[in-house]
């Protein structure tokens, strides 16, 4: 089975270095997401067997300028996927069928979702994105109450049967985890093996890149 990490925050300067390292790490493919000022500048499909697509992280402050976000960018990244930032940004993510996954939900003293947001993630299929990096650049305490913000957000998750995906979030090259670490780390937040396995697949990007190539009408038919 080919490992997919969909969520590498990266930027043009560090793009060679971070492709190397994945690649040594033992990926078949990552997402390399970076900020729409960036985006224009990486051109990269594949290097040395690895499969490389390209996304954009979409931060907003105010929930309603995210589907205007979204739209323009759809068309033109393999991945899009939003920074939550509150309640209210989470949630319209999580309505928002362009969206492909939602990071950094957690929020002060909450996890950032409720059991209608789980709901949501299903019905509309954005993946809920579970971050390792939350972890490795967290603290003592702080480190104790992320882990339990994640692991009632996989609670959530788990009961709603909401779409999900496990990656690294990594800022740089060095944050960057082989895929037998995030298995460990799915493991750590409760879901089983064929979760895992799905969770760290490509079918995100494979749906995707039906759909940006013109011949995809709706889900099961395309054009010959």
């Amino acid at each position: 089975m080919a490992f997919y990490d969909l969520c590498v925050f990266t930027s043009v300067q560090e793009l060679e270095k971070t492709v190397e390292f994945a690649k040594k790490l033992g990926w078949d493919g990552i997402g390399l997401i970076t900020s729409l000022g960036d985006f224009k500048g990486l051109r990269v499909r594949k290097s040395g067997g690895l499969d490389i697509s390209l996304g954009v992280e979409i931060e907003v402050k105010k929930a309603y300028d995210l589907r205007k976000a979204v739209r323009r960018i759809r068309r033109k990244a393999e991945l899009v996927v939003v920074k939550g930032g509150n309640l209210d940004v989470n949630r319209e993510a999580l309505e928002t069928p362009e969206v492909d996954i939602l990071t950094g939900f957690c929020l002060p003293g909450s996890c950032g979702l409720n059991h209608i947001m789980a709901k949501l993630a299903a019905k509309n299929r954005v993946s809920i994105g579970f971050e390792f990096g939350d972890i490795l650049h967290s603290h003592e305490k702080g480190r104790a109450r992320i882990l339990s913000m994640l692991l009632h957000a996989a609670k959530l998750v788990r009961k709603f049967r909401a779409p999900f995906i496990l990656t690294s979030g990594a800022l740089s090259p060095w944050d960057l985890r082989a895929p037998s670490e995030l298995k460990a780390f799915g493991r750590i937040l409760g879901f089983k093996d064929p979760e895992i396995r799905k969770a760290l697949g490509s079918g995100i990007l494979e749906e995707n890149r039906k759909r940006l190539s013109g011949k995809w009408v709706m889900p099961g038919v395309e054009v010959e």
